[in-house]
């Protein structure tokens, strides 16, 4: 037992070694698009898929048609909302000669309803590049320019920038504590770039921008009809079509909303988690209980000495550092998606956060329980099977249901 123990906490601290060095790398690799103008002045769709967006659209839109890049068309799509979001944008096409709306047709047989309405969008667009952000983003002046010159000069067929997200709540700002470090401290950028690997892809639903006949040649929206992660999706779909892409730092122009309440928070980003491995439940389960070990085994083991449980000197130091090594992770991956360093400290409990969404995402995929704006999120239709192995949880997940809104 005792080997088996050694050899478990020495490949811990190789993972957390993995996660400091990747994060010291990538610092080298994360840059901000710079503010200057293109050469040439190809046209821009910006597409807006809008459900139950009311308080958010006129905010996103205004920052779009102040853009310093003038060749561009904005379109906005109502994805039969039940609030006031058609007959904003219906007023903001009035408004504005460069907006153009249009409700959407209902959601066939599978299709997720975001892939649905930006299928439809390219339909309408005309522009060489298709830019796809979300209705509650809000992008500074030169973001369309300096993105369509950085694409340009690097050749490259897909770009995506990594937002600011204005946090309201804490169940938020944890999982988004977690989420910037398996961004920044597992995925090297650099060999991302180079390399034709989906595995490396990323993608941001907040700015994802390609150039046009990529976005066919990948098979655009309708390739991934019934997924439900589609920036993640279509990054994926360009890597493994060979094409160029990039990941920038996009805090300093982007920005955009987390969700209202901690309850929203932890279904929202669930509505994710599961999706991100593709519904393979055995996977998933590895990443799950990994993700344990990685996190808080060394903190046992520190407990343990504390309170006098004999522990070689060897599974001290090794703890230690695999602790020193996650916070420093930690601390660079916040810096980087600018969230306060301060956050580094809270990573053990954000952790636990994340994991209870990813628990919630995990089961809600099997019985639809999580709605996201009205709508059930995808079932893999393996009934209630999971009830036999995980009852402590389901408990747990009881309990969470009777006390959400």
């Amino acid at each position: 037992m005792s080997n088996v123990f050694d050899t478990l906490i020495i490949i811990i601290l190789f993972v957390s070694a993995y996660s400091f060095l990747i994060s010291i790398l990538n610092l080298f690799s994360f840059h901000r698009p710079k503010p200057l103008m293109p050469k040439n002045n190809p046209k821009v769709s910006i597409l807006i898929p809008c459900r139950n967006e009311e308080d958010n659209i006129l905010e996103c839109v205004e920052s779009l048609v102040i853009q310093d890049y003038e060749n561009i068309e904005i379109l906005l799509i109502d994805d039969n909302s039940n609030d006031n979001t058609l007959t904003q944008i219906k007023a903001l096409s009035n408004k504005y000669n460069k907006v153009k709306s249009f409700k959407g047709s209902s959601l066939p047989e599978n299709w997720a309803g975001k892939n649905w309405v930006c299928h439809q969008l390219t339909e309408k667009a005309s522009g060489d590049y298709y830019l796809f952000i979300d209705a509650d983003t809000n992008l500074a002046k030169y973001s369309v320019s300096s993105a369509i010159k950085h694409l340009i000069d690097n050749n490259l067929e897909f770009i995506t920038l990594v937002p600011k997200r204005k946090i309201f709540n804490i169940s938020d700002y944890f999982i988004w504590i977690m989420v910037s470090w398996f961004i920044f401290s597992w995925i090297p950028f650099y060999l991302a770039k180079k390399l034709p690997f989906s595995l490396f892809a990323a993608g941001f639903g907040q700015f994802l921008l390609f150039n046009k006949e990529a976005y066919i040649k990948i098979g655009g929206h309708k390739k991934i009809s019934s997924l439900v992660l589609d920036d993640f999706e279509l990054a994926r779909s360009i890597k493994a079509q060979g094409f160029n892409s990039d990941m920038l730092d996009g805090t300093n122009i982007i920005e955009t909303k987390g969700y209202a309440s901690s309850i929203a928070a932890v279904d929202g980003h669930a509505k994710s988690i599961f999706a991100t491995f593709r519904y393979n439940i055995l996977l998933f389960i590895f990443a799950f209980f990994g993700l344990i070990l990685l996190f808080y085994v060394p903190w046992l083991n520190l407990i343990s000495y504390f309170f006098q449980i004999e522990l070689s000197a060897h599974h001290i130091l090794i703890s230690f550092l695999s602790i020193l090594f996650i916070f420093l992770s930690t601390l660079i991956s916040s810096k980087a998606f600018s969230l306060s360093l301060f956050s580094s400290f809270l990573y053990p409990v954000a952790m636990l956060v994340l994991l209870f969404s990813g628990y919630r995402s995990f089961l809600s995929s099997f019985d639809g329980d999580i709605k996201w704006k009205g709508r059930s999120t995808p079932s893999i239709g393996i009934k209630k099977l999971y009830s036999l192995i995980f009852f402590p949880f389901l408990l747990i997940n009881w309990f969470y249901r009777k006390i959400r809104p």
